[in-house]
């Protein structure tokens, strides 16, 4: 998802990124959408699908008669079209207007999507106005990220910061009961995941972000340049083993809605 202020890109280097995401998170992302007990529904969305991974895996888990990939990157789309085929539709739109290419979904989808949003409130209502009346919602958003690592601890605090400025949530998953409360959704179901991923496969993604995001405006202005060259240097000495760093343990919040 590429929308105003989202700072990690759509250059070739973010969605490599993605990909690494997507097959890191699948696991989780997959039991979600098969406890929601929907079963080939007639149209699901992927708020913010990028190159299609997740889309992808919204298909292959609920096989749905129509899978569509919703994002605002022409060249994430036109990557995703040529990944997935004709299978899976995917579209240019902004999902925080509810354009979503196909009339009342049954299903929608989002990963790691509300955390790049400044106005999460009015999105999920507009995603319930458009919506089929008994549409179900699937989330999955980080509530916090602990490590041993003081490198890593480093980047998790700009990067707070710098989503903050945007007035968006690095720990969004900590915020969504009462966003979704008043936006024309019920809870179905809101479970908090305790996840360890690796943190040499966690700072490789982070490392990708950091040659992104650093190029920002507010992070040239407020973060220190040398600080954030050690950081850098540092997230690759993990990548490439040469200094351990254990695990992360990532708090989710995985959230199912149904239009109220």
């Amino acid at each position: 998802m590429v929308a105003k202020n989202y700072t990690f890109g759509d250059t070739g280097e973010a969605s490599l990124r993605l990909r690494r995401l997507a097959e890191l998170y699948e696991p989780e992302s997959r039991e979600l959408l098969a406890r929601g007990g929907c079963h080939s529904p007639r149209a699901a969305v992927d708020l913010g699908c990028g190159p299609g991974w997740t889309t992808r895996l919204v298909h292959e888990a609920l096989r749905p008669r129509r899978t569509v990939g919703i994002d605002a990157s022409a060249r994430f789309i036109d990557e995703a079209k040529a990944n997935h085929g004709d299978e899976l539709e995917f579209h240019v739109g902004d999902v925080t207007q509810g354009q979503f290419a196909v009339d009342v979904p049954d299903v929608l989808f989002c990963r790691f999507l509300l955390t790049h949003l400044s106005n999460v409130g009015a999105t999920l209502a507009r995603w319930a106005k458009a919506a089929a009346p008994d549409a179900l919602l699937f989330i999955h958003e980080t509530e916090s990220l602990e490590t041993e690592n003081p490198v890593m601890d480093f980047y998790y605090e700009h990067v707070r910061r710098l989503q903050e400025h945007y007035g968006q949530a690095l720990y969004m998953g900590g915020l969504l009961t009462a966003f979704i409360e008043q936006s024309g959704w019920r809870v179905v179901e809101s479970r908090r995941v305790m996840l360890e991923k690796p943190a040499q496969k966690m700072a490789e993604l982070h490392s990708s972000n950091l040659r992104t995001w650093r190029s920002d405006e507010f992070a040239k202005e407020a973060f220190d340049a040398r600080e954030i060259d050690a950081m850098e240097k540092s997230l690759e000495r993990i990548v490439s083993g040469e200094d351990a760093a254990g695990v992360v343990v990532n708090a989710a919040r995985q959230i199912i809605a149904r239009r109220a």
